[in-house]
């Protein structure tokens, strides 16, 4: 085992004496041969290398010197096998130059005496690129614990009042969004509970209804139907509210029933069994009533709702409207 230990060693001095040879040869032909050969140049961007990491050559080759036709890598061989040349571009005009860039791939660690690179020109000469040194290291194992740092000690900077400032920032500011929803949320169930309380009285309700009703003019337009449907409805809805029975659910004659109990005058309850009673006609017989009727039973309408209303303060005891201040009389126009 030894034995064969000793002439491993030996075969691999001779192989780096015949390597060291080799390159001393080329650079001596080099040397002799003419001084174009000098101003080829070759160039690396640094001379260290790890094994497995890409490693650029970069050749700047004049164009007075001819058209260069290939490159001759044997006598790189020895070291780098044609498989380690990963890439090369083509040759770029630069200026009075011609450059090209060769990748290439070192696995062994060596120091290694680059042999000048033999350049064929298109008319069957050589010329040569200078030599170089590059040294190639093994790539740091990450198992390697040796080429760790030591661990360092953590300081940690003094606490100070400004550390927790974010913190009573963002605390104050969810302070604030929540009162602010609760303020709003408070404010409108405030309004809503308002709007509730706030009830407009029958009265001015259903005056209010019958001003809409004469704005529509439903009988200039033909519509007396419609027109007497609606002013029943408002004239039914306000007796409901008012006096606390079923109206717009009972008949005419159920309706006089219900108010005959009440202090209500004969003349009004007469004006109303008048006005119902035309109302049933044009609604479900289509007896239209006369032209004068119309007027009269808004009139008629208004005075009941004014008359039989709930009495409410006023702010002058001599001024008291009176019925015909409530609403603008319709036009006594008829059907077209």
């Amino acid at each position: 085992m030894r034995r064969i230990t000793l002439k491993n060693n030996v075969l691999f001095k001779y192989l780096r004496l015949a390597r060291m040879l080799t390159a001393a040869i080329l650079f001596t032909v080099c040397c002799l041969t003419p001084p174009a050969c000098a101003q080829v140049e070759l160039r690396v961007d640094s001379n260290h290398v790890e094994t497995g990491n890409p490693f650029v050559f970069h050749l700047r080759f004049p164009i007075n010197l001819g058209r260069p036709d290939s490159l001759n890598f044997g006598v790189w061989q020895s070291f780098l096998p044609q498989q380690n040349i990963v890439n090369q571009t083509e040759w770029q005009k630069d200026g009075q130059f011609l450059s090209k860039t060769l990748t290439v791939l070192f696995f062994d660690e060596d120091s290694l005496q680059i042999p000048p690179l033999p350049i064929a020109l298109r008319n069957g000469d050589t010329i040569y690129a200078n030599q170089l040194h590059v040294v190639v290291t093994a790539t740091p194992s990450p198992d390697d614990l040796n080429d760790m740092a030591s661990l360092k000690e953590i300081h940690r900077e003094p606490s100070d009042w400004t550390d927790a400032l974010p913190w009573v920032l963002g605390a104050l500011l969810v302070l604030a969004v929540l009162g602010l929803l609760f303020w709003l949320a408070k404010r409108k169930a405030q309004a809503k509970i308002q709007s509730q309380n706030i009830e407009i009285p029958p009265h001015e309700l259903a005056l209010k209804k019958l001003k809409i009703l004469i704005h529509k003019q439903l009988t200039v337009n033909g519509f007396v139907k419609e027109h007497y449907a609606e002013l029943t409805f408002i004239l039914r809805e306000y007796l409901e509210k008012r006096f606390g029975f079923p109206a717009l659910e009972s008949t005419t004659e159920e309706t006089l029933r219900y108010l005959k109990n009440k202090d209500i005058e004969d003349s009004l309850t007469q004006q109303l069994k008048t006005l119902l009673e035309q109302a049933d006609l044009a609604k479900f017989a289509k007896i239209i009533p006369p032209e004068s009727f119309h007027t009269e039973a808004l009139e008629g309408a208004q005075k009941i709702i004014f008359e039989t209303s709930t009495p409410t303060p006023i702010s002058n005891p001599g001024q008291q409207q009176s019925p015909n201040h409530q609403l603008t009389k319709s036009p006594s126009h008829g059907p077209r």
